[in-house]
């Protein structure tokens, strides 16, 4: 998988959560700290096992399997509010 977060949206750390901005719609985001791991991960450059070790790593004791569930949710949720894409990034 190639996600890419959208380089338009802003971050921002908000007590222990990470708000977004995009200013295109001029809509703010709040992302829990599983969410905050995805976008923080979303280089278009690691590997879809790695983001999952990864997010097992860092909540320690969630089973690979519940960290892939939860990954999968996380970036279509993303996905669908236009924060992370797949391939070239989105033409304005």
């Amino acid at each position: 998988m190639d996600i890419k977060r959208n380089p338009r949206i802003e971050e921002a750390p908000l007590q222990g959560e990470l708000m977004l901005f995009d200013p295109e719609t001029s809509r703010f985001f709040v992302l829990n700290r599983t969410m905050a791991y995805v976008w923080r991960h979303c280089d278009g450059e690691l590997a879809w096992s790695r983001l999952v070790k990864g997010l097992a790593e860092e909540f320690s004791g969630v089973p690979p399997a519940a960290a892939e569930a939860d990954l999968r949710r996380a970036v279509e949720e993303l996905r669908g509010l236009g924060l992370v894409f797949d391939g070239p990034p989105p033409v304005p």
